[in-house]
């Protein structure tokens, strides 16, 4: 959060990491920001090779019973399906703009999921929170994926992505 909602501070730590490493940078976008396309584009123009988005959104949970917050920071980062639809408009919004590749994370958990995140322009997709609840959740979604494509009438994965970007 400390960079990550600043385009000009996301653009300087970005270029930090390009001048350090050889390898692939790949940023990974907080959602917590007003205009996500504006970072993002600072870091394709500081060296970044890709970006990932979305990295959990800020947010709150308290036990009914006691009142109180059930994580001691009171606040801390969530995930899972609840954020799905922040992550798919953000994946658009970025592949969109950018010439980069774009990894879409959040509320992944089925082949569906994974769909989606192609068709708003992800040319990848990472499965983050569903394997805390189903190890094997990887594993399904690749076979279920196959079973997808065939029922949708979808040839190759390449077919999916960015689809949404151009209807």
């Amino acid at each position: 959060m400390a960079f990550g909602t600043c385009p000009e501070s996301a653009a300087e730590v970005t270029a930090a990491v390009r001048r350090a490493v050889r390898k692939p940078v790949i940023m990974k976008l907080s959602p917590n920001v007003t205009d996500i396309v504006s970072i993002a584009k600072a870091c394709e123009s500081a060296g970044a090779d890709g970006l990932s988005l979305i990295n959990t959104m800020l947010g709150m949970v308290i036990d009914a019973r006691t009142g109180r917050a059930i994580v001691s920071t009171k606040t801390a980062g969530f995930s899972g399906p609840a954020v799905k639809p922040v992550a798919l408009r953000m994946v658009y919004q970025v592949a969109g703009a950018v010439s980069i590749p774009v990894i879409g994370i959040g509320g992944v958990a089925c082949a569906d999921d994974v769909i989606e995140m192609l068709s708003a322009g992800a040319c990848a997709v990472q499965v983050g929170a569903q394997n805390l609840v189903d190890p094997w959740a990887c594993s399904r979604i690749l076979v279920e994926l196959t079973q997808k494509m065939d029922e949708y009438g979808i040839g190759t994965v390449k077919d999916i992505i960015g689809r949404t970007q151009t209807l």
